[in-house]
C-alpha cells in the first residue's frame, strides 16, 4: 500500500522521470507506389501529442440483479493527431506536407481530374514515430503510428506582436492505429 512517503516517492522515480520536452518525431514513407524502398524524413516538432485510444464497450444488462458488466467490443482511437512543427526559412516542412497531400490526387500529378489515388497506396501512408527521450538522449520509449497521412494543414500565422518568435505548422494526421514499445 502507497504511503507517499518522500522515500517512497524518491524510491519511485530513482530512475528519473520523463520531460515533456524530450522527444524526437520522424516518418518512414514509401519511395514511389512499388513500396520497396523507404524514406526517412525528420522536422523539427515543437509539440506533439500521445493519441488517445479507449474501449468501446457494450452494457450487458440480462442479469435480474447486481451491477451492468462492460462487455468490450473493439479498441478505437481519437480521431485528432496533431503535430506542431518549426517551418524553417525555406519552408520545407510546409512544402513537405503539401507535396504528401498534393501525391494523394492524380489532377496533381497528371493533369487529370480531381480523383484520389487509393488510400491503401504505399507512398500515401507512413509510419510516424515519435521517441520519448532520457535526459542523456537515449530512448525510453517508441510510439510509432501505423498507415498515418495529413488530413488537414492547419492554417499558419504571422504576427508582428512578438518579435524573433518563430513561425509553427500544425499538421492533423489520418491513422490506423499506434503502438508504444
Amino acid at each position: 500500500m502507497a504511503s507517499n512517503s518522500i522515500s517512497e516517492i524518491t524510491s519511485y522515480f530513482s530512475t528519473g522521470f520523463q520531460r515533456i520536452n524530450r522527444f524526437d518525431v520522424s516518418f518512414t514513407r514509401q519511395n514511389g507506389t512499388d513500396g520497396e524502398a523507404q524514406q526517412s524524413t525528420h522536422f523539427w516538432a515543437s509539440q506533439c501529442q500521445i493519441p488517445q485510444q479507449y474501449i468501446v464497450w457494450y452494457p450487458e444488462t440480462f442479469s435480474p440483479s447486481g451491477p451492468t458488466i462492460h462487455i468490450p467490443l473493439k479498441r478505437e482511437y481519437d480521431d485528432r493527431f496533431i503535430i506542431d512543427f518549426i517551418v524553417d526559412s525555406n519552408w520545407s516542412v510546409r512544402k513537405y506536407f503539401e507535396r504528401w497531400c498534393d501525391s494523394m490526387f492524380s489532377s496533381v500529378i497528371s493533369g487529370k481530374s480531381n480523383t484520389v489515388n487509393p488510400r491503401n497506396t504505399s507512398a500515401n501512408l507512413s509510419n510516424i514515430i515519435i521517441k520519448a527521450l532520457n535526459d542523456n538522449g537515449t530512448v525510453a520509449a517508441t510510439i510509432t503510428v501505423y498507415e498515418a497521412y495529413p488530413k488537414l494543414i492547419l492554417p499558419s500565422q504571422f504576427s508582428d506582436d512578438i518579435p524573433n518568435q518563430y513561425l509553427t505548422l500544425s499538421v492533423d494526421f489520418n491513422y490506423r492505429y499506434y503502438r508504444t514499445t
